[in-house]
């Protein structure tokens, strides 16, 4: 399974710096290995040439010391044999930059971070493992990074899970704060670990539908209170998503032709939009649901006076039970337990009725 790379033309996260403290680390302590086992049996080798009993714990403790330049004087009797006293020579002199450059390679680690890493992550996980009705993102690719980036912009908590950490670092860098987590989005494993049973929400946007179906299925499976929404791209894999356990698929393809048109025909309204949600100060709209411990079931829209409560407009309304919804209602709209209201405005201001709802919609 692959994650979804990034549209073309968009800044990759890339290693600037060529330095990886890492496999330099790995590569010198190999080459120590290759060396020390090489050089114990070749002072075995030189041993049985000049009819010495040197045993292979004597070679490899000569080696040992050499490399190291402790010395201890001469382990092995070399004096006088030509060959071992020059191959002696090469190692002391090969001895002072191995270690030299693991030593340093293991500084680096240290100081660039990878240890702080750890550090990190378990600190992620630990904050992960508190959360409660957070939003998981499955994939960090370009349409992830879309949806990253909305989210935390709504101020939803959220968990994004990715293959690639150079990438999620990138996005962090750019978007700002986030936990993550290293791995395949359709191992329960890792939805366990991002806290899926106790999310309220999950977003599919893997590169592949096949992914982004079993991803849902085995979600639904975890928690089957969630909501699930899937990138589907190819229509076929609709009804298989949906019977997976989704409870919506968009497909970008179309919602682009859809965009390419509203360009052409209303360029004033895609503007006024676009321009809504790059303004720092966010506007958006937002749906709220009536729960059923919420003060205002019962009442209607007129003595609910929504507008001194917050400065939002209310601009369509669906029953409960109902897939059609009411635009611009009137006073007398009666706010049912499961109904759904659609407002627009500041998202500090919407924000302010949340906690008259009781329930978080998306």
């Amino acid at each position: 399974m692959t994650d979804e790379p990034t549209e073309k033309g968009e800044q990759r996260p890339r290693n600037i710096n060529p330095f990886d403290p890492l496999r330099f680390f790995k590569i010198g302590m190999l080459a120590l290995l290759v060396l020390g086992a090489a050089s114990t049996l070749i002072y075995y080798h030189l041993g049985t040439y000049y009819g010495a009993n040197w045993s292979f714990m004597d070679c490899l403790f000569m080696v040992v010391i050499t490399l190291t330049t402790i010395g201890y004087g001469d382990w092995l009797d070399i004096r006088g044999k030509f060959f071992a006293e020059i191959y002696t020579m090469g190692l002391a002199i090969t001895g002072i930059g191995i270690p030299a450059f693991i030593v340093s390679n293991l500084t680096a680690l240290i100081v660039e971070g990878v240890l702080g890493d750890t550090v990190r992550r378990r600190r992620m996980q630990e904050e992960i493992s508190k959360m409660q009705g957070h939003v998981v993102v499955c994939g960090g690719g370009g349409t992830g990074e879309h949806c990253i980036d909305e989210l935390l912009k709504l101020r939803r908590q959220i968990v994004v899970i990715d293959r690639n950490e150079e990438r999620l670092k990138f996005l962090q860098q750019s978007l700002g704060q986030f936990p993550y987590l290293i791995g395949n989005a359709d191992q329960d494993d890792i939805l366990k670990r991002a806290g899926v049973a106790r999310a309220e929400g999950l977003i599919c946007c893997l590169t592949d539908d096949k992914d982004n179906v079993f991803v849902a299925l085995s979600a639904r499976l975890l928690n089957s209170n969630l909501r699930i929404v899937s990138k589907g791209i190819e229509d076929h894999v609709r009804r298989k998503m949906l019977m997976a356990g989704a409870n919506s698929v968009v497909n970008p393809t179309a919602i682009g032709g859809l965009r390419l048109v509203s360009e052409l025909v209303r360029p004033t309204t895609v503007s006024f939009l676009d321009s809504m949600l790059r303004e720092r100060i966010a506007v958006r709209f937002e749906d709220l649901e009536v729960g059923s411990a919420s003060s205002l079931a019962g009442s209607t829209l007129g003595t609910a006076n929504l507008k001194q409560k917050a400065d939002v407009q209310v601009v369509a309304a669906r029953p409960a039970g109902d897939e059609n919804f009411v635009y611009n209602p009137e006073g007398d709209f009666v706010l049912q337990t499961g109904c759904v209201i659609v407002v627009l405005g500041l998202l500090s201001e919407i924000e302010k009725l949340r906690p008259l709802f009781d329930k978080k919609a998306f």
